[in-house]
């Protein structure tokens, strides 16, 4: 009986973290993976290109697969990159965030604070646009998410943006809602 019960244990242990990876919906990532490389092309961000556009995907282990999800979606809606350039996306995990350094745009998975505290930090300072797929973290520093309502939004920390010195596309702005952040 106590073989049974540690092994019940044991299983429901981890199905639950099996589950905990699982947070992230197909179908949002998917609006997600036609959004992201738009965000580059109508921001200064453009300027920032050399070759190929770089996406940085950022991720803790146990989301890597919605990782790779989100990196085969835009692959797959841009196999010829997007106005004349190229899409390079790269998968890092939080602990190996220098490998976004020379990204335009870097999509953050959720994480805990350490680890966002410390992307945004490099984010600033590269002046690297980041999209997160929480809304939650415009408030913790992200530049851009997406509102998914009755229409999909973009959702952008214009403060954050001006500190980074990059500028939108007015069209971009006119359909985007503006966080504006909570007296803390």
């Amino acid at each position: 009986m106590k073989v049974f019960h540690f092994l019940l244990f044991v299983d429901i242990f981890f199905n639950t973290a099996i589950l905990n990876a699982s947070t992230y919906d197909d179908d949002i990532l998917n609006i997600f993976s036609k959004r992201v490389p738009r965000f580059i092309i109508m921001s200064s961000q453009k300027d920032k290109i050399k070759n190929d556009i770089e996406i940085c995907v950022v991720h803790d282990k146990i989301d890597e697969r919605a990782s790779l999800s989100l990196i085969n979606k835009i692959n797959g809606n841009y196999p010829k990159g997007i106005q004349n350039f190229q899409i390079k996306l790269i998968s890092s995990s939080y602990s190996e965030l220098e490998t976004c350094k020379n990204a335009q745009l870097a999509f953050m998975f959720n994480s805990d604070d350490k680890n966002i505290e410390k992307a945004i930090l490099l984010l600033n300072k590269e002046n690297i646009l980041s999209m997160s797929y929480d809304i939650a973290l415009l408030e913790k520093g992200a530049d851009i998410s997406l509102f998914i309502g009755r229409n999909v939004m973009p959702y952008i920390n214009i403060r954050n943006i001006t500190n980074k010195k990059i500028a939108l596309d007015n069209i971009l702005l006119r359909v985007s809602k503006i966080y504006i952040e909570s007296n803390k």
